[in-house]
């Protein structure tokens, strides 16, 4: 009996001792799995290769589609990082999701993107990770995703980035109607103001670096029967770009007097206005777009413009 007893107390012991160690596996499990959920479960760099591919086979899309399939793989494969434990991750890591923040940023123009943007650059800048590039790509979305006065500030406090921005007077309050920044002070203000589209007004998307909008007012300065009907009735504007440079918009208006240009404040509030290639010509007519010419080849569209100009002076 003595012997079965001892037989049977090892036996439980044994026992014992596999339930110890089952229990301690799977707390190993268990805790192990909370540390790899604790961080990126992802291989950022194959993530970023993903989102790049998106934005590659997107560049044909139309501008809406584009951003709109960028912003969704920017979500799936990079927003919780980005707004998440930042401290907890690799400074190589969020170097990716730097970047990829900013196609995102870039493509979509909103103002979120720039917002997680400028939390990733903090961590980085705390850690002395930042490269050359990272600075003059935040003060680009600043001012794309015209969050101005952030820009501002940020390119006072970067003297390394050669940048001084103009001042930003808001005349127009908080409208998310079709607005404008026009150059005034000989460049040192810009004032944001609500477009006039009066009854009967051309938009003329444009650049002052766009030789094929440097052509076509060039050629509609030149026209008799053109001239004088867009200078009373054009507005051109640049897309809303990551460019504030008012001695190029000076330039341009002296360069193509009579004609003046102005920024575009958020592209949202002009949802009219379906692409921002230039030179794309918009003839409105009490408010609705009737007309559209779209950019400009080396004999010109005189044509097109007079019959988007006979629209919209029709009763």
């Amino acid at each position: 009996m003595a012997g079965h007893g001892r037989s049977g107390r090892g036996r439980r012991f044994r026992e014992r001792h596999v339930k110890t160690k089952r229990l301690a596996w799977l707390y190993a499990v268990v805790a192990g799995a909370s540390v790899a959920t604790a961080g990126p479960v992802r291989d950022l760099q194959k993530d970023y290769d993903v989102l790049v591919g998106v934005q590659t086979a997107a560049m044909d899309r139309p501008e809406p589609e584009r951003a709109t399939l960028i912003a969704a793989s920017y979500r799936e494969h990079f927003q919780a990082v980005a707004t998440g434990d930042l401290q907890a991750v690799a400074s190589a890591d969020l170097d990716l999701v730097f970047r990829a923040a900013t196609i995102a940023a870039g493509y979509t123009l909103e103002r979120a993107y720039v917002v997680q943007m400028k939390a990733v650059y903090d961590v980085l800048a705390a850690r002395n990770a930042i490269s050359g590039r990272h600075p003059q790509s935040m003060l680009e979305a600043f001012v794309a995703a015209r969050m101005l006065e952030d820009a501002r500030r940020f390119a006072q406090a970067m003297p390394s980035l050669g940048v001084t921005l103009p001042a930003f007077r808001d005349a127009a309050g908080g409208s998310d109607g079709p607005m404008l920044w026009s150059v005034q002070d000989q460049g040192r203000t810009l004032v944001r103001q609500a477009a006039d589209l009066g009854t009967s007004t051309v938009v003329v998307v444009a650049h002052p670096l766009c030789g094929f909008s440097q052509a076509a007012a060039v050629q509609i300065a030149r026209d008799e029967t053109l001239r004088g009907r867009f200078a009373q009735q054009s507005i051109w504007v640049l897309p809303q770009t990551a460019m504030i440079d008012t001695a190029q918009v000076l330039a341009w208006e002296k360069d193509h007097a009579p004609f003046s240009m102005a920024y575009v404040d958020r592209q949202r509030g002009w949802p009219m206005i379906d692409s921002w290639a230039t030179p794309t010509f918009y003839f409105f007519k009490d408010g609705r777009v009737v007309h559209e010419v779209v950019g400009w080849p080396q004999e010109g569209r005189k044509a097109e413009l007079l019959e988007g100009l006979a629209k919209i002076a029709a009763e």
